[in-house]
């Protein structure tokens, strides 16, 4: 995916010289016209209806729909991006994620010289929508957040282990699974992986330009990606680290933990490497979260990310939270865990 994506530009930092030309808002800026017409993929597999019922929600740089395999009659998750935006290692990097807490991919394919498929497993809803459209408050009760948690630790660690940098972790990136008739959340799995980047073998993230430039989401941006808008600045997985305590954040408290300003503050103090300026979020009282959690969103927001926690403590941490076995899958199938409980939560 070449370019810059941005999906939102703060109000507070206004276009400079330097501004990259191509940070958008991606929302805004994009009208989507729909065919209204069945359209078939991959010879006959698969076939989806191009219209606005049929589209399930938007991801970086493609629209996706719901389809449904023609043999089978199993839905699926179909994402229509433009061939010249998915480059060939991020390919391969999307067929060698092979996790249940990755969100599935199925099939590629190539339908003419402008349009690519990716044909992707379904899923019940996202992060986002539950916590605007079912949750109390905006956030999660603790048996949903405690599945949240793991099910993320577990699904960046595979991430982790084939060198990917997702760079734009957030609340529509979450996919969610719920319970047959209940919001009970049984399964969350990171999908979207069009601005990712895997580092070179050696681990020598400095030498890809791409972990150089802004790419994100504002509210979930790591401050030395936005740093990038001041000075060239190089990062690896530890913006992850960043965007997946943002989301934690909101999860515990239902407010993003960082308005505009503040985030036009903390790119200042990241290229700056002034990190003694900085004040981290404080949980309101009356939320009433423990300390160990409180301990481990502080710990994967630490400004400097230098001492932000890394992949493998999160995995470990995360696991160890939730009362999950490191050395196990951890993942109930969805048949025995809604079998044990189908009652409604207030999610």
């Amino acid at each position: 995916m070449g370019g810059v994506y941005c999906e939102r530009r703060p109000s507070c930092c206004q276009p400079q010289s330097n501004m990259p030309a191509d940070l958008v808002a991606q929302e805004d800026d994009c009208v989507e016209l729909y065919s209204h017409q069945t359209v078939s993929v991959q010879n006959g597999r698969f076939e989806y209806e191009d219209s606005e019922l049929s589209c399930v929600g938007r991801g970086s740089y493609g629209i996706v729909f719901r389809g449904v395999e023609i043999d089978t009659g199993r839905s699926v998750a179909v994402k229509k991006v433009a061939r010249h935006s998915v480059k060939p290692d991020e390919l391969k990097a999307m067929k060698a994620l092979q996790s249940r807490y990755l969100v599935g991919l199925i099939d590629i394919c190539n339908r003419d010289v402008e349009t690519t498929y990716l044909v992707m497993e379904l899923c019940d809803t996202d992060l986002d929508r539950h916590l605007k459209n079912v949750s109390t408050n905006g956030s999660l009760n603790d048996a949903n957040f405690k599945i949240l948690l793991e099910h993320i630790a577990r699904g960046y660690q595979a991430l982790y282990e084939q060198k990917v940098v997702h760079r734009d972790i957030k609340p529509q990136n979450i996919l969610l699974q719920y319970a047959h008739e209940s919001k009970r959340i049984v399964a969350a799995k990171i999908t979207d992986f069009g601005i990712s980047r895997v580092l070179e073998e050696d681990g020598n993230e400095c030498s890809d330009p791409q972990l150089s430039n802004v790419a994100g989401t504002l509210y979930y941006m790591a401050p030395e990606v936005g740093a990038n808008l001041l000075r060239t600045c190089h990062y690896d997985h530890q913006v992850d680290m960043w965007s997946i305590g943002c989301v934690l954040f909101q999860c515990l408290t239902g407010e993003i933990p960082f308005d505009e300003c503040s985030l036009c503050r903390l790119f200042l103090y990241a290229a700056g490497g002034n990190y003694d300026a900085y004040d981290p979020p404080e949980f309101p009282s009356e939320k009433r979260v423990s300390n160990e959690i409180e301990s481990l969103v502080w710990s994967l927001l630490d400004l400097d990310s230098s001492k932000r926690a890394t992949p493998a403590s999160f995995y470990k941490t995360g696991l160890s939270i939730t009362g999950a076995d490191t050395l196990s899958e951890g993942y109930t199938s969805l048949d025995d865990d809604c079998s044990s409980n189908t009652s409604r939560d207030s999610a």
